[in-house]
């Protein structure tokens, strides 16, 4: 059985993300004022990205390490300049 990608994943994670603050948000409007409803609007997107920040960077990470691009080739020909082709506990005579 093939595993979902990361992708889906992480979209899936971010709906099911909003649905809950989006719940939480309407069950809450109704019983604060007026300034006590900012705050906690700024306070709930405030949590949001920070919760999305790390999807965000390991996105952007792969999309600059990605083997097509230049840091990925420069990154792959260290690599095999640096390694001998042996693994470490092979015994070579």
């Amino acid at each position: 059985m093939p595993k979902p990608s990361t992708a889906l994943q992480t979209s899936l994670l971010a709906i099911t993300q909003t649905a809950v603050g989006c719940g939480i948000g309407l069950l809450i409007a109704g019983k604060l004022g007026r300034p006590a409803q900012k705050t906690t609007a700024t306070t709930m997107i405030s949590v949001g990205a920070l919760l999305a920040l790390p999807a965000l960077v390991g996105m952007v990470t792969r999309v600059m390490n990605r083997p097509e691009s230049e840091r990925g080739m420069r990154r792959r020909l260290e690599s095999i300049r640096q390694d001998s082709g042996f693994p470490d506990e092979a015994e070579i005579i």
